[in-house]
């Protein structure tokens, strides 16, 4: 009797889906099989057996919306830790050398949605602030503002540098968050991350989720259009 992890078809087809659709990407920098080891690494496996292939398609579509979560943090961690394994490996793109504390804050992660449907918001942009100055990344693949889009539901990613002689000497480090649309009230929220003993590529802060509320008289249809 054969068994076969159905999550690997899942996550496949995500990134397969994340490479085509996200235009800040281009897919030819990254393996595939990369990114899909990363995720599954860090999700639960689901077992089936070859008998039950009939099943496969109802189960596949059931787990894909469950987990999809969950799946899209994962290879958006992966593509960033990639990135970011490149650029120490190699130096940055323009061709100056990583900072030797690059790595000793963590990646800080998030999502935004609207406060009553639940739903994300495109193009919120979010900007990471140290002493109310935009934050330096780890490497020029970091944006900061960053812009939400539907192909990552919401969530963001931001990697800060740890500069010793200019940030505040402690575990941790605060940072603000500020969050700005056109369509809703700006919101702002204060963060501290932790400052690690050593260099870790794979470290995340995960932020509560943020709720933006809409500006008064908003029709938030645009929230369900693909425009």
């Amino acid at each position: 009797m054969s068994y076969q992890n159905l999550m690997e078809d899942i996550v496949g087809n995500v990134v397969d889906e994340v490479l085509k659709n996200d235009k800040d990407l281009n897919p030819e920098e990254y393996r595939k099989d990369d990114i899909v080891a990363y995720v599954l690494n860090r999700i639960n496996p689901r077992y089936i057996t070859s008998e039950r292939g009939i099943l496969h398609g109802k189960l596949e579509a059931r787990y894909a919306t469950q987990e999809r979560t969950d799946i899209l943090f994962s290879i958006y961690e992966a593509i960033e830790v990639i990135k970011s394994r490149r650029a120490t490996g190699a130096g940055d793109s323009t061709g100056g050398k990583v900072c030797e504390d690059a790595g000793r804050l963590a990646h800080i992660v998030g999502e935004v949605l609207e406060e009553t449907t639940m739903v994300m918001i495109p193009d919120v942009e979010i900007s990471l602030l140290y002493n109310d100055r935009v934050a330096e990344m780890i490497d020029e693949g970091w944006k900061n503002p960053y812009k939400t889009n539907r192909a990552t539901r919401g969530y963001y990613h931001f990697w800060p540098v740890y500069h010793g002689e200019d940030m505040m000497k402690g575990k941790k480090i605060p940072f603000t968050l500020v969050f700005r649309h056109p369509k809703f009230k700006e919101k702002r929220m204060d963060i501290e991350i932790d400052l690690l003993v050593e260099p870790d590529m794979a470290k995340s802060h995960v932020v509560p989720i943020v709720l933006l509320s809409a500006n008064e008289g908003v029709d938030l249809d645009f929230l369900y259009t693909d425009d």
